[in-house]
């Protein structure tokens, strides 16, 4: 369970357009502390903003302030809740108060239960659809590897970026200033055993279902989608995908194992 919420040097552009927002949870994790990101992205189009998920409802007060300096004077005009938990969707209220013309888009079944009275908001869109944002747009793909039924990923065509939700969870071993670093600017490379225990606590299905079931889908739509980010919603943003993916296979593969756990 976290203990407090944390806060890096964020938000941080990552890609012309694309900013790096959120907070990080601090966990015991075999003795240490390591940190649970809980993010969200940001991308401006010369048109049109959109937010990839929400961040935590805990470190609301850190996003809003973060959000504000990225948006720099723009409105709020799409935010795309990946899946209906809370690091995806919990600050979706706050969201909707503040930015009166913002509109919920993705597979929106069941949020009216969260959300009721704010249906007139809602765009359902789902794989395939695209959100045009002005110079860029953002696609809906189908999760490789999701958690729930209506989990979606995006792509952003401008930062060459795909969000991927729970699908590429990892945490790194906690020291001051590392939370806001992208994968490949961290003291140590990510490990697999982190990226195991991340994924066995986030993906309910993991120590029952084989995931290499779902490899050669992930490995079609980064072929279809030429990928510089891979931007997860709990770990650092990926700028090398081709060294991190074996790296994220493996560690789906122990988490499904279980040999770290028991």
């Amino acid at each position: 369970m976290a203990t407090r919420v944390s806060v890096g040097e964020l938000p941080r552009q990552v890609a012309p357009g694309l900013f790096w927002l959120g907070t990080c949870g601090e966990i015991g994790f075999q003795g240490k502390i390591i940190h649970s990101p809980w993010n969200a992205f940001l991308v401006r189009g010369t048109e049109r903003t959109v937010l990839i998920d929400t961040g935590a409802p805990s470190g609301w007060p850190v996003v809003r302030a973060q959000l504000a300096r990225a948006l720099a004077g723009r409105p709020l005009d799409y935010v795309l809740p990946t899946h209906p938990e809370l690091p995806h969707m919990g600050n979706l209220p706050w969201l909707l108060e503040e930015h009166p013309g913002l509109r919920v888009v993705g597979d929106l079944r069941n949020y009216h239960l969260y959300l009721p009275g704010q249906e007139h908001r809602f765009e359902h869109r789902g794989r395939g659809d695209r959100v045009q944002l002005g110079g860029r747009e953002l696609i809906l793909v189908e999760a490789a590897i999701r958690d729930l039924p209506n989990t979606l990923w995006a792509y952003d065509t401008g930062g060459r970026a795909l969000f991927v939700s729970d699908g590429f969870g990892y945490s790194h071993a906690h020291e001051a200033g590392q939370c806001g670093l992208v994968a490949e600017e961290l003291p140590e490379e990510p490990s697999v055993d982190h990226t195991a225990w991340i994924t066995y606590n986030a993906l309910s299905w993991a120590p029952y279902v084989d995931p290499r079931r779902y490899f050669g889908r992930l490995d079609r739509l980064l072929a279809e989608l030429p990928t510089a980010l891979i931007c997860p919603a709990h770990g650092s943003v990926v700028t090398r995908p081709e060294a991190m993916i074996p790296i994220m296979k493996q560690g789906l593969i122990e988490a499904h194992a279980g040999t770290l756990f028991r």
